[in-house]
């Protein structure tokens, strides 16, 4: 098995002096694992310490095949490069300490937290130095998030940061900051500064400092790299902590530090970003052995739990967070670029990725809270006195769609109370809600019957669980499958779905809209051509679709508006294997899945033999799923919509989490002619506004067609009649033909006549032109 994986790493830029021994670190560890005659090549990409630089590189990489990656340092680049693992299914390595607060399903992280390096280190400045604090760091998220974490540590421990400053990246002269120190003669010095600003810094501090009392620097990042580039005698004296210190004790770690430098061809010095970065691309190499596949899923499946031996003592990646749990050490700098270990936790520190304000009264026992909930029916979270949720039963997101790092206004808890029963227990600094839905609720509030996942498919309606079932049969088979469904019901994400579950999964998922291609270039677009095969073809040709998802699938959506000479030479391909080039006699093997899709009814146009070929329509429909319309399955519409803001807040870091009881009326009571997707860009229309009001989302922020929809008086058949006539009435009124209005309503045209026959009297006037 010959596997690919892509390294994001900074080669130039201002955090180049980290990065470059991160990239080397991942690169060792393949070196190894290569070496047991396994085939991984190491794709590196140099993502120049700008965020949007690395995220075009991951998916340059990604559309070639890449699915797994290690790297990223900053935070910023880590948030950019998101997206584009939920796109392709990816896994990030993340081999960074960093600010907490995050827990992907498509990232590992394998660097330190502020429960295991920032607090401990805090703890000792504030025990051996004292309690006021000057904070210096560069300006981004992480040092801004890191030092209100020390805020808050040494306001409850009667303490005080004196002053904080924040300099641009790769910021180099610090006269005046230095001054200002000397002004307000803090204990200690906490710094978060980054890359190229860190040798001047302690230089400059260290000149300052000289004729004056030594003030001690604490740093989470300035590790034995950032030693060898400061100097002597500037970097010795002062503070970091991390899990990997290359000075610590045992014999294993000095054949881990040998072996390296060999490979590196000089006594480069080792640092613990370098050494998480090792360690958790090993993990990933391992795992890859083991299961013998790329999914993430398998991947993390197969690590989640595990408890491994390393040189700074056995660490293990937690069951539901993808931390790890470790032991963590405090050191200080010495003249000759090394760390004294002044402070061993002596144990394992569990990771606490949403718990990052305060160095913690008391562990949450969250074994004890996942038990209780496996036996009770309340939903429970846990959250801080500001809001922020860190624990959430299983009960509690079913009901809720809330998750862990969110956090919840004041206004948006008392809206909870007002559509669920909640008791809340305070014991500082946590609070407590149990959360029962409400006997008399409305059907908007009501707990949802158990929802059924399938890939990135979630649903709570019976019938379209049903045909799931169906999907995952097609899963576990090499049958064509043919998709039915209105438009904008999530054909394409079924598809894809069936594709990433099937033996198929490592192999490309092509999809095709029929419809939307030009009728003269169908041919080369999907079977490719040779060179000179029509006038202006590119030299030398080109492969078509099928060729490119040779091994894979390929998606044929809107399949019943392919023209009919088409769909002859499609069903030769599909009973042949082979397709032949345009401007070719030579027939050339594949090993296509065809999934093929429509909004039509298919079997209605195999009755006019006209319009779809009979023998292609039962080729294509050896397994059929139906996917039901969004209107006939509104117990969907609400965890619909809680996935759409989760995503909106990913992409956009941050936004409104709560959609108000009132909108959620008018978005359950109205009809969806567009379904999911119209769903998703009224959503994402909602959020938009609300997030530049600051609110959570309310009717005003729906459109004015939403808001004003009356919901069912009763759930009486001859009112969901009289509703439907009424719908389509309108479409009829705004339409210049029947094509349009179907079109409209999300219907087929013959569909639409025949409501038209049962329900309205006539049509609009102009008749003629309703006939084109």
């Amino acid at each position: 098995m010959r596997i690919q994986i892509g390294l994001l790493f900074s080669l130039t830029g201002t955090t180049s002096l980290t990065e470059k021994g991160q990239c080397d670190a991942a690169r060792f560890a393949i070196e190894e694992y290569n070496r047991a005659s396994c085939q991984v090549e190491a794709v590196i990409a140099d993502i120049g310490s700008d965020p949007r630089k690395g995220a075009q590189a991951a998916e340059k990489l990604a559309r070639q095949g890449v699915r797994i990656f290690v790297g990223c340092y900053t935070s910023t680049c880590r948030q950019a490069i998101l997206p584009v693992l939920e796109a392709y299914h990816c896994l990030l390595v993340y081999p960074t300490l960093y600010e907490g607060k995050e827990c992907h399903p498509n990232v590992i992280y394998t660097g330190e937290l502020p429960n295991q390096q920032i607090h401990t280190l805090l703890d000792y400045m504030t025990s051996h130095y004292g309690k006021r604090v000057y904070c210096i760091g560069t300006d981004y998220y992480y040092p801004r998030e890191t030092h209100r974490q020390v805020h808050s540590f040494l306001t409850q421990r009667n303490g005080m940061v004196v002053k904080e400053h924040y300099v641009p990246f790769g910021h180099q002269h610090f006269h005046d900051v230095l001054s200002d120190i000397a002004e307000e003669q803090p204990d200690a010095v906490f710094s978060t500064l980054v890359g190229k600003s860190i040798a001047p810094f302690y230089r400059d501090f260290h000149r300052m400092a000289a004729p004056r009392k030594k003030i001690p620097i604490f740093s989470p990042i300035t590790k034995e790299t950032e030693l060898a580039a400061i100097g002597t005698p500037y970097r010795a004296g002062h503070y970091s902590s991390a899990s990997y210190f290359q000075s610590l004790p045992g014999e294993d770690n000095k054949a881990f530090i040998a072996t390296f430098q060999r490979f590196l061809g000089e006594k480069r010095p080792i640092s613990s970003v370098m050494y998480n970065t090792y360690l958790g691309t090993k993990l990933i190499l391992e795992s890859l052995l083991d299961t013998k596949s790329i999914s993430h899923r398998d991947i993390v499946k197969q690590i989640k739990g595990r408890t491994f031996p390393t040189v700074c003592g056995p660490m293990a990646l937690d069951t539901s967070d993808r931390h790890l749990s470790r032991p963590v050490k405090i050191g200080k700098s010495l003249p000759n670029g090394q760390f004294e270990i002044v402070w061993d936790s002596k144990r394992s520190i569990s990771p606490a990725p949403f718990l990052t304000d305060t160095k913690l009264p008391g562990a949450l026992p969250e074994t004890v809270l996942n038990g209780w909930s496996r036996i009770s029916d309340e939903a429970l979270i846990v959250a801080t006195t500001d809001g922020l949720i860190v624990y959430m039963s299983e009960q509690a997101s079913a009901l809720t769609q809330l998750s862990p790092g969110q956090t919840v206004a004041k206004n948006n808890w008392a809206d909870l109370s007002s559509r669920y029963e909640v008791t809340c227990s305070e014991q500082a600094p946590y609070l407590f809600y149990l959360l029962k839905a409400k006997a008399s609720a409305t059907p908007t509030v009501q707990l949802a019957s158990p929802a059924a996942s399938f890939g990135r498919v979630r649903t709570s309606h019976p019938g379209y669980q049903a045909e799931l079932n169906v999907a995952r049969l097609a899963a576990e088979s090499q049958a064509n499958v043919l998709i039915l469904g209105e438009t904008g019901t999530g054909k394409e994400v079924l598809a894809e779905a069936i594709h990433r579950e099937s033996e198929r999964r490592h192999g490309p998922f092509l999809a095709i809209n029929a419809a939307s291609l030009p009728r003269d270039l169908i041919a080369s677009e999907l079977f490719g051509f040779v060179d000179g095969a029509f006038t202006g073809a590119k030299k030398g040709g080109a492969i078509g679709k099928f060729e490119a998802a040779n091994n894979g699938t390929i998606f044929l959506d809107e399949i019943g508006d392919m023209a009919l000479d088409l769909q002859a030479v499609l069903l030769r391909v599909i009973e042949s294997r082979k397709i032949v080039r345009l401007g070719d006699t030579k027939e050339r093997a594949i090993n296509v899945r065809i999934i093929a899709a429509t909004n039509r009814n298919l079997l209605q146009a195999v009755a006019n033999s006209d319009t779809f070929r009979a023998d292609l329509f039962y080729r294509l429909n050896v397994l059929s799923i139906t996917i039901p319309p969004l209107r006939e399955r509104s117990e969907d519409i609400r965890q619909l919509a809680q996935q759409f803001l989760h995503d909106l807040c990913a992409l956009y870091g941050n936004g409104p989490h709560l959609i108000e009881k009132a909108a959620w009326n008018a978005l359950l009571g109205y009809q969806w002619p567009g379904n999911v997707r119209e769903l998703r860009n009224v959503v994402e229309r909602a959020f938009l506004l609300a997030k530049r009001a600051g609110e959570p989302i309310r009717p005003e922020h729906l459109p004015s067609h939403i808001r004003e929809d009356v919901p069912l008086p009763s759930a009486s058949p001859f009112s969901l009649k009289k509703l439907e006539q009424k719908v389509i009435e309108e479409a009829l009124q705004k339409s210049p033909n029947v094509e349009a209005a179907a079109q409209m309503l999300g219907i087929a045209r013959s569909t639409l006549y025949r409501k038209i026959k049962e329900g309205t009297k006539k049509l609009p006037e102009n008749p003629a032109a309703w006939e084109r």
